[in-house]
């Protein structure tokens, strides 16, 4: 016989107590008798033949099965407790999407477009965060997140949304000094000492790979042009380059502003594809939610 889903009333009892460390404290929260809450309990630990939680003289406390299983547990919940308010809400037209991206893209490609999604699904609250490094979908309450990776994410649902291309800038006074000096993959290949480069760390080989197609050099970047200053954000090197520091690598989509202001030039018109993109990621549960959907539907549509 299949093991029937427990009750959402003794998962409930279950989370709270553990959470409140006592069966009285959880029946104030829940409203119930402490008698009912424990029943719940021991009710839930018999169907599944294992105890959850330890019965100490002051405090209940999770056994490494219950900690697993509450991991679960308090997944589902919060998505059913999601779920009923976002259908109360909104008689189930949109809901409320949690969506992670990098914070380069969100300020520069994603905010700028925000807008248009907005009055288009104006049913649908679009919750952003943003992250460094990989998402942790079951430890978060993320629903998707667009990540910059070399290509879809095993296990995951991988959209791509765009491409990397990145081409050179620098602040008007140095973009006019390298570019009097002639073709800058050579300038960077004799590590001229009138050049650093902006490095970002998600990026690492993003300069040398210029260099070589740019070029068309076989020559690995010098160690002098790997020492310039490394940043982990693209809008950090972004600034860095507007301040001054040096040539940064960036996407057109992020200097449009900068170049139009006279803050930012163009080294060269020579642009590289990255090995990286940006896709959007999310789980597989996820994908009849009807807020991600359509985000993804009309992101599509945007590109």
């Amino acid at each position: 016989m299949p093991l029937r889903i427990p009750s959402t009333i003794a998962l409930q009892c279950l989370e709270v107590s553990e959470r409140l460390g006592s069966f009285t404290r959880a029946a104030r929260a829940l409203n119930l008798t402490q008698g009912a809450v424990s029943r719940q309990v021991i009710g839930l630990e018999h169907k599944l033949g294992l105890q959850l939680l330890e019965r100490r003289r002051e405090s209940l406390v999770a056994t490494p099965a219950g900690r697993a299983y509450l991991l679960e547990v308090r997944q589902a919940l919060s998505r059913l407790e999601r779920a009923t308010i976002d259908i109360a809400l909104h008689q189930g037209r949109g809901g409320r999407l949690h969506l992670s991206a990098p914070s380069s893209f969100c300020n520069y490609w994603l905010a700028p477009r925000l807008s248009g999604f907005v009055h288009a699904h104006p049913h649908i609250t679009l919750n952003l965060s943003t992250y460094l490094g990989p998402v942790d979908f079951s430890a978060t309450s993320i629903d998707a997140a667009i990540m910059v990776v070399e290509g879809p994410v095993p296990g995951l649902h991988s959209l791509p949304v765009l491409q990397l291309a990145l081409r050179p800038y620098a602040c008007p006074a140095l973009a006019a000094r390298v570019t009097e000096r002639g073709d800058l993959a050579r300038q960077i290949q004799h590590a001229s000492p009138l050049l650093t480069l902006i490095h970002t760390t998600s990026l690492p080989q993003a300069w040398e790979t210029w260099t070589r197609q740019s070029g068309q050099l076989d020559a690995p970047l010098p160690d002098e042009m790997q020492a310039g200053p490394s940043y982990d954000l693209l809008s950090m090197s972004l600034n860095a380059a507007i301040a001054g520091i040096g040539l940064a690598l960036l996407p057109s989509f992020m200097t449009e502003a900068a170049v139009g202001s006279g803050q930012l030039e163009p080294v060269s018109d020579f642009e590289i594809i990255s090995d990286r993109s940006y896709y959007l990621c999310y789980p597989s549960h996820n994908a009849t939610l009807p807020a991600l959907a359509q985000f993804s539907h009309w992101l599509q549509q945007s590109i």
